[in-house]
């Protein structure tokens, strides 16, 4: 699989220019060392709409070069906003040592008590960014007054960890290149090579030696495979307390973090004003190109965060979050229905569960009369690759499946052609009777879309880790990821259990190392089990609604 990382590369290191003190007809453009604690001073440029004034603050805090925000500030301050944009710990003009998420909560307060002492603030403080930018305002957003989420987490566990696999594209693809002060010295195709080369090298923890440097946290990552004190340490959900505006992606690599991440503070909170949006989109170019009907159905991100931004901190009468989202807590947008489905609750109390059995190679709505079986051999020398699903990097999200088709490690169940939409929103579960010859290993549930031409579209997947019991046959529960999403009349549900999607999860060697460590790996004999005895079955999570 040929990797394509010029746009990653290109937010992550794009070129740096020192610059003074500018002049603008919308705004002025002022430069601040802004010293946290054991003397480290942080690169931060002020946006001011006149030196004259209090104004209420927007607050970024980035890895990925202050300048790039440059033209959304200038925006925000012909609003009446002052804008303060830093430059993360150890990154670009910052003093000081990167180390992923761990300094900024220390460094945010800092940066938070310095705008309240300026004459130009008015003691209001919104965040604002996505993804890594998404953190660093949970991180201090028990002292913002709002907090955009958007595609990014408040606890990173079931980021790196989801469903406790490790996103072994994810933390290549980010962790790899993310630890470098300046750009990195080589074409984009180089880089994309290198990558593609740690995917596989053995053992992991020497993946970072072998494409750039030693990376502290990529290894702490590998070393904590469990929710422990570490994980714990960088968890920011404790502090929330902002008004939040959480937007969220069917297809991004946060969905998971994200959506715990809002039940648990809207919980805490019960704030009515808290909303989020979940839409059709990913961390990264797709690979299969569908607009879901384009913004006037998506809706238009920027435009809802500048209202949200607008009410919450100016209290202007706007609509919050307006057409085409519903006026509820929970926004959902349903793919190929093309249209937000509302609810003040998760699950929806209009969901209810479907379930269904697996027979052969059938998905049918009764009990299974006959017994049988079915068996691959799974290799973790050429394990199932996946192609688009959760990750960040390029050719993410939908993409086309009928390469996989062939291939011999996997299960696959159809269903009849449907002649009703169904829609399911939320995640799929398979309870299923299988045995290995392995003593550790995964099994993977990816949900599909066949079209009336046979085009396979993936919906969503997911997994775990199990340990057989000596070849004997047990029960495992498996759940995909939550979706949005309605298969149409003339398209057939198929689901796949396998037990790799490659490089998306890092594969399982099937000997029950730590995953820092392992060296060896060993093929398994993976066998299931179907009929009276063994009713292996699905459960849809159906949406009812007209």
């Amino acid at each position: 699989m040929k990797l394509k990382f010029r746009i990653v590369i290109l937010l992550l290191f794009a070129s740096w220019q020192v610059m003074a003190q500018e002049h603008n007809e919308k705004y002025i453009l002022k430069k601040e060392f802004i010293e946290t604690e054991n003397g480290i001073n942080l690169a931060s440029d002020i946006y001011l709409p006149d030196e004259n004034g209090k104004y209420p603050v927007i607050l970024v805090r980035t890895p990925y070069l202050k300048d790039n925000f440059k033209k959304n500030a200038a925006k925000f301050a012909g609003k009446g906003f002052a804008v303060v944009v830093q430059d993360c710990r150890g990154k670009f003009n910052s003093e000081g040592e990167f180390y992923a998420f761990r300094n900024e909560r220390t460094d945010g307060l800092k940066t938070v008590a310095w705008i309240r002492e300026q004459p130009w603030s008015n003691g209001k403080i919104a965040g604002y960014g996505s993804s890594y930018n998404t953190y660093t305002q949970w991180a201090v957003s028990d002292q913002l007054d709002a907090v955009i989420a958007e595609m990014g987490s408040a606890g990173l566990y079931d980021l790196v960890y989801p469903q406790g696999l490790f996103s072994l594209a994810t933390a290549c693809n980010w962790g790899l290149i993310a630890d470098t002060k300046t750009v990195i010295p080589l074409a984009p195709e180089k880089i994309a090579e290198k990558i593609q080369k740690s995917y596989r090298h053995l053992p992991l923890s020497l993946a970072d030696d072998s494409t750039f440097n030693d990376n502290l946290f990529f290894n702490d990552w590998l070393l904590h495979e469990q929710n422990d004190g570490y994980w714990e340490s960088l968890n920011q959900r404790k502090n929330a307390s902002a008004t939040v505006l959480s937007i969220a992606g069917w297809y991004d690599m946060f969905l998971a973090a994200q959506l715990n991440d809002f039940i648990e503070i809207d919980r805490r909170s019960c704030n009515p004003e808290n909303t989020m949006i979940i839409g059709p989109w990913c961390h990264g170019p797709q690979a299969f190109k569908n607009e879901y009907g384009g913004g006037d159905k998506t809706g238009r991100r920027q435009a809802l965060m500048e209202r949200f931004l607008e009410k919450t901190m100016m209290g202007k009468d706007t609509d919050v979050p307006g057409a085409p989202f519903t006026d509820h807590k929970y926004n959902f947008f349903i793919m190929e229905r093309n249209a937000y489905f509302g609810s003040d609750c998760w699950p929806p109390k209009e969901v209810s569960r479907q379930v269904c059995y697996l027979v052969n190679d059938r998905i049918l709505p009764e009990k299974p009369r006959e017994s049988g079986q079915r068996r691959f051999v799974y290799d973790p020398a050429d394990p199932f690759p996946n192609i688009g699903g959760t990750f960040i990097g390029m050719d993410t999200g939908p993409g086309v499946q009928n390469k996989n088709v062939s291939r011999t490690d996997q299960w696959v169940f159809e269903s009849e052609v449907l002649r009703e939409p169904l829609a399911i929103l939320g995640a799929v579960s398979a309870s299923l009777y299988v045995s290995s010859t392995a003593v550790h290993t995964d099994f993977m549930i990816l949900v599909q879309d066949v079209f009336p031409n046979d085009t396979i579209i993936n919906i969503q997947e997911g997994g775990k880790h199990v340990r057989p019991d000596a070849g004997k046959i047990r029960l495992i529960d498996l759940e995909s990821w939550p979706t949005g999403y309605q298969l149409n009349p003339g398209h057939r549900l198929r689901i796949v259990i396998t037990s790799g999607w490659f490089p998306r999860y890092n594969r399982n060697l099937n000997t029950g190392e730590p995953i820092a460590q392992a060296r060896e790996s060993k093929t398994a004999t993976q066998t299931f089990y179907f009929g009276p005895a063994h009713p292996s079955k699905i459960s849809l999570p159906v949406l009812n609604i007209h």
